[in-house]
């Protein structure tokens, strides 16, 4: 063997002792055990407040978990209990980029950053594709609705089933069945929506993985009083307070300052409301 293959060799030895480091693409800002993150080629391990997530990451939570992860384009997606979500995709230079993310089960809710505003960003389900376009929306799959998506803020688009139905006013929705047909966007019952809610809520003694608890003038005072618009529910402190506790307290600033403002929606409809037809119903 030459000096130089045998030189070739020890380094790529050496490169195989000493593998790629792993994509770093946000942290953790929240969490109630037991909630766990399985990086690609990596074991399963409890997820903790601050601590690094990586591209192709699974989230899972148990019945008593819940998560939220801060994306470095400052976007946030919090994954309710006995949820299952894989950060299929994210790349992000200040000016855009792509972010794309798989749910299997479970309840979820995410919230637009600098990748939204741009290019947007894309959540999977075993049912449809939706597309956030700087906003937020609330996506819960399985039932009969198969997966059922939220408007809370900005443009969501859900795809499924050969057709696809645009959301733009908050507190509405569309069911995406399986084999089925995108339906029509229709007012989700507020029981619905807080039983959404409640999957992502802490229970009593958990508090988010917070070490120290902020009172309410204590939370203003972090939010720089910059309060995020007055929608159904709000996107910002108000809407989290009960599972982010105050470990994602500056996310919420920056939630408050990247959303824009929300589209200006006439109320009159002849007939009223479009009529509820079941969809979403299930809580």
């Amino acid at each position: 063997m030459t000096k130089i293959s045998a030189f070739a060799l020890a380094s790529i030895i050496g490169l195989a002792a000493f593998p790629a480091a792993a994509e770093k693409v946000g942290n953790v800002g929240a969490v109630n055990v037991s909630a766990h993150g399985t990086p690609p080629g990596a074991g399963k391990h409890p997820l903790s407040v601050g601590l690094g997530v990586e591209k192709r990451e699974r989230i899972d939570t148990s019945a008593d978990g819940s998560a939220q992860i801060v994306f470095n384009d400052t976007s946030t997606m919090t994954v309710g209990r006995n949820s299952s979500v894989v950060i299929d995709d994210f790349v992000y230079h200040g000016g855009g980029g792509s972010q794309g993310v798989s749910m299997a089960k479970g309840v979820m809710r995410f919230v637009g950053g600098g990748v939204s505003h741009g290019s947007g960003a894309s959540v999977k389900t075993p049912t449809a594709s939706i597309g956030v376009r700087g906003g937020a929306a609330m996506v819960r799959v399985g039932g009969e609705c198969g997966t059922l998506v939220v408007h809370q803020y900005g443009k969501i688009d859900v795809t499924g089933g050969g057709n696809t139905q645009t959301l733009m006013r908050s507190g509405y929705g569309v069911c995406a069945p399986s084999g089925g047909p995108v339906s029509e966007p229709f007012r989700v019952p507020p029981e619905t929506i807080a039983a959404m809610t409640a999957q992502m809520a802490s229970r009593g003694g958990q508090h988010g993985g917070a070490k120290t608890i902020p009172n309410n003038e204590e939370a203003n005072l972090s939010l720089g009083n910059d309060r995020p618009p007055s929608i159904n529910p709000p996107p910002g402190l108000d809407a989290l307070n009960p599972f982010w506790a105050g470990g994602a307290l500056v996310q919420s600033q920056a939630n408050a300052v990247n959303q824009p403002a929300p589209p200006v929606v006439e109320e009159h409809h002849e007939g009223g409301d479009p009529p509820y037809d079941g969809w979403g119903g299930y809580p």
